[in-house]
């Protein structure tokens, strides 16, 4: 990971101002501020030059956060392909960055550790979203982290400019019947897709924010839920499908 140090630095200062800026953690998350509103459908991108608000995403999670064992890589050389046994050595798999061209879709693995839950998408959701990204227009994103075992994570927008692409998240709790444990911390990774053909080369993963108890928003404030990515259509178009209002958010 060529560039963790820099964009772990970013973090710090970034989780400050969330900090600041959402509500307390505990059940001050419950309620009108902490559950997103419902919505009969999942919410439509919205994208501007430089930034998409409610991308598609996916998001993948287990027990145990553990950055020396990644739920998901990829391998951006191709000089460091998979040799016939279809091994990779670890110190060439990218775990966190951006996926921008077919050939380096198809290195993308997932951890058996991965299995699907009300916060966790299925190892399968995962590749086949991947598998239907149009790389001549759009970019992948994935993205590692780590979550307190009673919280899902809420991806509200991605931002590209400057060399950089900065995500920000809002932290809700799960629901009241899940078992968990405060203070311990499961592994994470959103892989969302951004509708802008970008080059790796010119981006690194800069700083991420998390607000706690609503949605870190450009300028607004909105909290809608989510489900799985919307299906697509034969020729590639994202379409709407309903959705309920069982906390679908991940």
């Amino acid at each position: 990971m060529p560039r963790l140090t820099r964009r772990r630095a970013l973090q710090g200062a970034v989780g400050l101002v969330a900090g600041l800026a959402g509500c307390p953690d505990g059940d001050a998350g419950r309620g009108d501020a902490g559950t997103p509103v419902g919505s009969p459908t999942q919410p439509v991108p919205s994208v501007g030059d430089d930034r998409v608000d409610d991308p598609d995403y996916v998001t993948l999670r287990a027990d145990e956060a553990d950055y020396r064992d990644p739920l998901a890589w990829f391998v951006p050389d191709a000089a460091d392909r998979a040799t016939d046994g279809g091994t990779v050595d670890p110190d060439d798999r990218q775990w966190e960055g951006l996926v921008a061209d077919a050939a380096t879709a198809e290195t993308f693995a997932v951890s058996d550790r991965v299995t699907e839950t009300e916060v966790s998408d299925s190892a399968e959701t995962a590749r086949a979203f991947v598998a239907e990204t149009d790389f001549d227009s759009e970019t992948l994103l994935v993205e590692g982290h780590q979550v307190e075992e009673c919280y899902r994570m809420v991806l509200c927008y991605v931002t590209w400019d400057s060399g950089e692409v900065e995500t920000r998240y809002g932290r809700f709790l799960r629901d009241a019947d899940v078992v968990c444990e405060s203070g311990e911390r499961d592994a994470g990774v959103t892989i969302a897709r951004l509708p802008a053909a970008l080059d790796p080369a010119a981006f690194e993963m800069g700083a991420t924010g998390v607000a706690s108890g609503r949605c870190f928003r450009v300028g607004r404030e909105r909290e809608r839920a989510r489900s799985t990515p919307r299906p697509r259509s034969a020729t590639g178009t994202a379409t709407n499908a309903a959705t309920g209002t069982d906390g679908g958010d991940r």
